[in-house]
């Protein structure tokens, strides 16, 4: 049954744009109704909002005559952002990337102030790409009046090979209103950090030196000569190849990029980008694949998912690597395959979004690393 407070708010919200269904108050339900000539799915989207700053969540439902809006959700105040714990995840991020940083250019982190300053740019870089991500969905999500959280930065630091963070995420408080907006929050993160990769992969290509001079480098970092020697080596993708070979720079081997720390902040942001745009679940991938695709979604997630066990299997059959196991288990456990819907599931995407979420397929295609680490 619902609260008179609560029918209270919604009448004062509702009234004049929909009345009351009788049936539903016959079963304790609070639902109204109008006409699909008299309201338009924009104006349901703009109700949804005012109900929501008001502490109520909505859905909408449709039959061939009219929409229908339930109330959903309880009278709870809009939890407000923990600023300072914002930040000092932010700083705490800086101070783990920095000191990956400096190791990947061989320096001692905790030497001194110096050699610690010295990992900055790549944290700055790799920061960048991880932000310009996580606002992409922040601004869309705001953009769509959703309430949303700003981004969380998880800091992490092991004294082995890591890029030092753990990534970042944003936490949506409100439903998705319609799929016009899951899409738009879905592919706007990727595809902004897509942008901002490809420029700290261009800018750290094109300010490498001749290739005298980069030998040289590294030869103050490690001998060159290691052939008795294993090394780390990083997997490529298409696009990273496409920017390295434009560039002039294709000689660089792929077991010496982390040393470079705009062209290793670029290559792990494609890494990220193509992660999250796998078709399952909730990840950024599976909102940009339900808008498109409503209740066909959770098929591509199941196929998606099973060509992933497969690379697994020849990986570890292969080259003895695990590297995909555990987003594996990441996605049976936490992810799932069945994403849930909208409050409005009618209302469908513009052509314009529909070439977009078809776009977001290529850029997956093209910045998946089949392979990314493994000893050469």
């Amino acid at each position: 049954m619902y609260s008179k407070r609560r029918a209270r708010i919604a009448d004062e919200i509702l009234s004049g744009h929909m009345k009351k269904d009788i049936w539903g108050r016959l079963y304790g339900q609070l639902v109204y109704k109008q006409k699909k000539t008299a309201i338009t799915p924009e104006m349901l989207a703009s109700l949804q909002y005012a109900l929501e700053m008001r502490g109520l969540v909505s859905r909408v439902e449709a039959n061939a005559r009219n929409y229908y809006l339930r109330i959903l959700a309880s009278d709870r105040a809009p939890a407000r952002d923990n600023y300072i714990l914002h930040v000092f995840l932010l700083l705490l991020t800086v101070v783990t990337t920095s000191l990956v940083g400096a190791q990947f250019i061989m320096r001692d982190p905790f030497n001194s102030w110096a050699d610690f300053f010295s990992g900055l740019d790549y944290s700055f870089a790799l920061l960048s790409i991880l932000l310009v991500h996580e606002m992409g969905h922040y601004l869309a999500a705001r953009f769509h009046k959703i309430r949303v959280t700003l981004p969380f930065f998880i800091p992490f630091y092991i004294p082995a090979f890591h890029p030092g963070t753990f990534g970042a995420f944003i936490k949506i408080k409100s439903p998705i209103p319609d799929k016009r907006a899951l899409f738009d929050v879905g592919v706007a993160g990727p595809l902004a950090g897509v942008v901002m990769s490809i420029f700290f992969l261009w800018l750290g290509f094109s300010r490498l030196p001749d290739q005298q001079s980069v030998w040289a480098f590294l030869e103050t970092l490690h001998p060159m000569d290691q052939s008795q020697s294993i090394a780390l080596t990083l997997g490529d993708n298409l696009l990273f190849d496409f920017i390295k070979t434009a560039t002039g720079k294709s000689w660089l081997p792929m077991s010496e990029i982390y040393h470079f720390p705009y062209i290793f902040a670029g290559w792990f942001g494609l890494l990220v980008t193509a992660i999250n745009l796998m078709p399952i679940g909730q990840l950024d991938g599976g909102h940009i694949t339900h808008a498109l695709f409503g209740e066909r979604a959770g098929r591509i997630a199941l196929l998606a998912f099973a060509l992933l066990i497969f690379l697994n299997i020849y990986l570890i059959s292969r080259f003895d690597s695990t590297v995909y196991v555990l987003w594996t288990i990441l996605i049976l456990v936490f992810i799932r395959f069945k994403h849930p819907p909208t409050l409005d599931e009618s209302l469908s995407l513009t052509p314009g979004r529909r070439l977009l979420g078809y776009l977001s397929y290529v850029v997956f295609i093209v910045t998946f690393t089949p392979l990314p680490i493994y000893i050469a």
